[in-house]
């Protein structure tokens, strides 16, 4: 056990029950823990838990009192079942959990390991309201079946909220602020909409922006000799790759990019050199050599069609 939760226990009484205002909240459910928000050893496996964490406002508080226990260290990972929750936080560099179920709180033995994933404030991400992401997430995979939501990495530092249930179906993702990372068609305007927001990222200028039919990625330089290459794939959050490369393309201001124009462009433009309307056009937009303006390349059925970022025709 880590010296700040031991003295954090030791002060209150171990094992600790949480006071909440449970009666506020209406009468607990009966349940239990998930196999993985382990419940402690010397928690009553068959009491009521003290707290429904699927209610508004509980969860966090939850949450909030742990964070507090481990002495506000940074946090490597957060779970929370209806019944249960615990987070992994780093100390000395090693990775320690502290756990609560039935009115408890207690440090558990978890495998997480420290391997230098992103370290996060449980404060910056939407769990106020578990219940509603439970539901939100069963509507998409189908399950509710013990339902478990954690907050960990990832992908390069990158940190998000996942709902998983046990039997496995799809897992669904969050972002921090409590949207889900939709299942996308880039072939439509909200799609690339949404897939431009992943990867873009809030950045003014990129390098290229490439559209398929089951990915949209964006290359944003990160110094002289690196790329990085977000690519958002279409039931997937983006990931990211660095890439070395130390040649000097012209940039632009993604916000250039019209999603409503491409769309509408992808089904016209094959007409225009003699082509039906295909199910598979790559889209790329750069500023390539010797140009001073970024132009978008429509390629499909073997043919190629470039045009301005207006979708005035350039070259067929």
């Amino acid at each position: 056990m880590s010296h700040t939760v031991r003295g954090y226990l030791r002060a209150l009484g171990a094992p600790v029950a949480l006071v909440f205002a449970v009666t506020a909240c209406g009468a607990p459910q009966a349940g239990q823990a998930s196999s993985s928000a382990t419940t402690p050893a010397n928690a009553q496996s068959t009491q009521a838990p003290a707290f429904d964490l699927t209610v508004a406002g509980h969860a966090r508080q939850v949450i909030d009192f742990l964070v507090a226990a481990s002495g506000n260290k940074p946090v490597l990972r957060v779970e929370v079942t209806p019944t249960a929750a615990n987070i992994t936080y780093l100390e000395d560099d090693q990775a320690h959990t502290i756990g609560y179920a039935n009115g408890h709180i207690s440090p558990v033995d978890s495998t997480v390991k420290y391997i230098n994933q992103a370290q996060f404030k449980p404060s910056g991400f939407n769990i106020d309201n578990v219940g509603e992401l439970f539901e939100k997430a069963g509507e998409i995979s189908g399950s509710r079946q013990q339902q478990d939501l954690q907050i960990n990495e990832y992908n390069q530092g990158v940190v998000l909220m996942t709902v998983t249930t046990t039997p496995e179906t799809s897992t669904v993702f969050f972002r921090p602020d409590g949207s889900i990372v939709n299942k996308l068609d880039f072939s439509t305007a909200d799609g690339m909409r949404e897939g431009l927001s992943d990867t873009v990222q809030g950045a003014s200028r990129v390098e290229q922006v490439v559209i398929k039919p089951d990915s949209l990625s964006a290359d944003v330089r990160t110094d002289a000799a690196t790329i990085q290459r977000r690519t958002r794939q279409r039931a997937l959050p983006s990931i990211t790759s660095n890439i070395k490369d130390s040649s000097d393309p012209g940039t632009f201001d993604p916000a250039l990019i019209d999603p409503g124009l491409i769309a509408r462009l992808e089904q016209t433009l094959p007409a225009t050199v003699g082509r039906t309307p295909s199910t598979s056009v790559t889209v790329t937009i750069a500023q390539r050599a010797g140009q001073r303006v970024p132009s978008m390349y429509f390629q499909f059925s073997g043919a190629e069609v470039v045009t301005t970022m207006a979708g005035d025709v350039i070259a067929k």
